[in-house]
């Protein structure tokens, strides 16, 4: 009996090793099966038919007072989000098919940093393609996007100023539900899903 438990026991170890050892390469293997996933979810990414319907009302147009000026900043736009370990440049541009295998790009006609009337909305993958390294998709992706809570923080660095955002909702569907956030990050949730993550988040500096 003894024996049978200790057998019983080896092999849930050697599984759970198995699955723990697999778990990070996981979406580098996935993708190499599915060399079109990536398209796909950046098809879903891109698609904003639902999302670009903005309501009539947008945030009130108020005077703004911007961060100093700091020439030691990058004079690339990006954004850092230490518990996550995003620390990627912002890309702009309409063929959200090519910016996308860059990183972090931001759908137009929305919102600036310097004009807080509309949301500034920041999409990405959440596993990247296949030719990503490691660390550029630790860098550049938003996989670990729903370990955000209410309350962390985002820094977006823009024009060489330094603007801090506190996230205050999150969820999970197929279009934005609050437009008067200042930052909305959003990614998708699986492979091939069309539902996203959400994370809704205002400026607190």
């Amino acid at each position: 009996m003894a024996k049978k438990t200790y057998v019983y026991l080896g092999i849930s170890l050697w599984i759970l090793t198995v699955i723990f050892a697999v778990t990070p390469i996981w979406p580098y293997v996935f993708y190499r099966l599915s060399p079109g996933t990536s398209d796909a979810l950046a098809s879903t990414i891109g698609n904003l038919t639902n999302l670009s319907n903005l309501p009539n009302s947008t945030n009130p147009k108020q005077e703004q007072i911007l961060p100093p000026f700091d020439p030691s900043l990058p004079e690339d736009n990006g954004i850092i989000i230490d518990k996550i370990g995003v620390r990627g440049q912002i890309h702009e541009g309409d063929d959200w098919d090519a910016i996308l295998k860059t990183g972090v790009w931001r759908v137009p006609d929305f919102g600036i940093p310097e004009d807080s009337r509309q949301p500034m909305i920041l999409a990405a993958h959440r596993w990247g393609y296949v030719t990503w390294t490691n660390s550029f998709r630790t860098l550049n992706s938003f996989y670990n996007l729903p370990k955000l809570a209410v309350g962390d923080q985002i820094e977006v660095i823009w024009n060489q100023r330094k603007y801090i955002y506190e996230i205050y909702a999150s969820e999970t569907g197929d279009k934005i539900s609050d437009y008067s956030a200042n930052l909305i990050l959003y990614t998708c949730e699986l492979w091939n899903s069309p539902v996203r993550i959400f994370k809704y988040a205002k400026r607190i500096t």
